[in-house]
């Protein structure tokens, strides 16, 4: 039984990972686009876009409906138990997946609309309101609204208090159908109005003009005072003083002595906050106002900011420009700046650097005579050309030193064992052999910053002579052993070079030379065992003071 279960499950799960239960949307996927409302003998376009391309579609068996590949033609008409109209399309992908999208369309069979001025004033002639329904032929009823006298599909109007006035029509269509209503509204005015036109933005430093308008005409205008506004009869001049949304009022006083109405005007006054755009150009650049990024304060009008100049120009190397962010043209506008290098590609600048650096390791060799076997120098030459504006980015331009050091290599043979005089009768050691080597070969790095008129170094090492001394202490006489009689030392002598941006820096450290040795012989003739040290110092242990030398600039 257990068995019969498992081989159950298993078969299930095959079925549910095996069965095609649906259709990923990327196999098919289909959208049905096309108006939501449609009048009886109303011809309307569908159009159906399915993925992925290539494949066929189907569209439903609707009444009236004529498809043509991708797109239908929908003349609308009343179904017969409900309100819209069903459209389906079928998309069959390239690899036979299908998949479907359906519309519901709302059929309007009845329709009217109010036509007729939105204003009226109190005391003016009274305004005609006129209905249309669709389909034609159908009768009309008015609301009862005060001041309106309905006629058939028009009617009259006359405001009697001030406000908004809505008024209504039902219109009934012929053959018994659906009536259906419309509205339209009326505000209506008092006998005094007046409204303000002009601006609404301005920059702080500009002006703006704005006209008051009042009805009945032939009345008194009253500006109410406003920092920057310079009142004047039926206009007034304003000035923007700080950024932020000010509110300018006129009172209207009617020609009849009538009560006085005002009107409100909402300016916003911006200001420009900062202005960036590339670091550098190649002269002949022209540049547009979208290559900066303006800020205003408040945000928002970034658009009626003027920046200038915007073509740019130099003879020389490179110079300098100031562009200008104004708020608008006025002679207090608000303003911000920013700097651009422009630089002129076509004059090239050649540097060709080179200087020695000073050899401090001769010092200690000279005591034993090697100073002309060692050199320590930077000579290499440097060739620096300025190129500039990449993409409103900066280019640099590098190069190096190599400051080495060589050897003109031994041995050497030179004088100056000490052996003391009582034991020179039996031995000599006056010959003491010197071997010098060299190593290293640091890099200094010099950068350019193009545009920016800097010069950084990097870069630095150590530069080490290493001398060794031997010799071996000889008999003189056939009787004497030598059991044991060397004389030996080594040292190194370091030059370190190190940058600073614009400097280098020598530190020398002389490790200090001495030779020295423990001798032991035997004399055979009374079997004599002598012991004795010998020392010499050529040159003693030292660190110099530090060196600091100005690298030459590649600007």
């Amino acid at each position: 039984m257990n068995s019969l279960r498992t081989k159950i499950l298993l078969f299930s799960l095959i079925i549910l990972v095996f069965h095609p239960a649906f259709t990923y949307a990327w196999e098919c996927e289909v959208t049905l686009d096309g108006p939501n409302v449609i009048k009886k003998g109303q011809a309307i376009t569908l159009s159906a876009s399915g993925t992925p391309a290539g494949g066929s579609y189907s569209w439903s068996n609707t009444p009236n409906l004529v498809p043509n590949g991708s797109t239908a033609q929908l003349t609308g008409y009343k179904p017969s138990f409900s309100e819209y109209i069903c459209v389906t399309i079928t998309y069959t992908s390239p690899k036979g997946k299908k998949c479907h999208a359906r519309k519901a369309i709302w059929v309007c069979i009845c329709y009217v609309k109010i036509n007729g001025p939105e204003e009226f004033k109190i005391g003016d002639a009274p305004i005609i309101l006129t209905a249309e329904g669709d389909p034609s032929g159908g009768t009309y009823e008015w609301s009862n609204t005060p001041g309106l006298i309905p006629n058939g599909s028009t009617a009259e109007f006359t405001g009697q208090e001030p406000g908004d006035v809505t008024v209504e029509v039902t219109y009934n269509p012929p053959n018994d159908g659906e009536p259906c209503n419309g509205t339209h509204t009326i505000t209506v005015l008092k006998e005094c109005s007046v409204s303000i036109s002009g601006p609404s933005v301005v920059g702080v430093g500009n002006h703006i003009t704005l006209t008051a308008s009042g009805s009945p005409e032939g009345g008194a205008y009253f500006w109410e005072k406003q920092p920057g506004l310079l009142r004047g009869t039926s206009s007034a001049s304003f000035t923007g003083q700080e950024p932020g949304d000010v509110a300018i009022e006129v009172v209207y006083t009617p020609p009849n002595g009538g009560e006085p109405c005002p009107a409100t005007h909402n300016v916003t006054v911006f200001g420009v906050e900062s202005i960036t755009g590339p670091s550098c150009v190649n002269s002949g650049t022209t540049l547009t106002r979208g290559d900066f990024s303006i800020v205003t304060n408040p945000s928002g009008f970034e658009d009626l900011v003027i920046a200038s100049p915007l073509s740019f120009s130099t003879l020389s190397q490179s110079a300098e420009v100031t562009v200008t962010a104004y708020s608008g043209t006025g002679a207090g506008s608000d303003e911000a700046t920013t700097t651009i290098t422009v630089v002129n590609s076509n004059v090239k600048s050649g540097k060709s650097i080179s200087f020695e650096t000073p050899n401090y390791v001769k010092k200690p060799l000279e005591v034993i005579g090697l100073a002309d076997k060692i050199d320590i120098a930077a000579k290499d030459d440097f060739k620096d050309f300025k190129e500039c504006c990449v993409f409103g980015v900066a280019q640099s331009t590098n190069g190096s030193f190599s400051v080495s050091l060589s050897v003109d290599a031994g041995p050497f043979t030179i004088v100056g064992v000490p052996i003391p005089s009582k034991f020179k009768k039996w031995v000599a050691a006056d010959l003491l052999n010197i071997t010098l080597s060299g190593v290293g070969s640091v890099g200094l790095n010099g950068s350019y910053k193009a545009c920016e008129y800097n010069t950084i170094w990097s870069g630095g090492g150590d530069l080490i002579a290493e001398v060794k001394a031997a010799s071996l202490v000889k008999a003189k006489l056939p009787k004497v052993i030598i059991l044991k009689g060397e004389i030996a030392g080594s040292t190194s002598i370091t030059e370190n070079l190190s940058t600073d941006l614009t400097n280098l820096t020598l530190t020398t450290s002389w490790g200090g030379l001495t030779a020295s040795g423990a001798i032991e012989l035997i004399i055979l003739e009374d079997i004599t065992v002598v012991k004795f040290k010998t020392s010499r110092c050529f040159f003693a242990k030292d660190n110099l003071s530090p060196v600091t030398i100005a690298l030459p600039s590649l600007e």
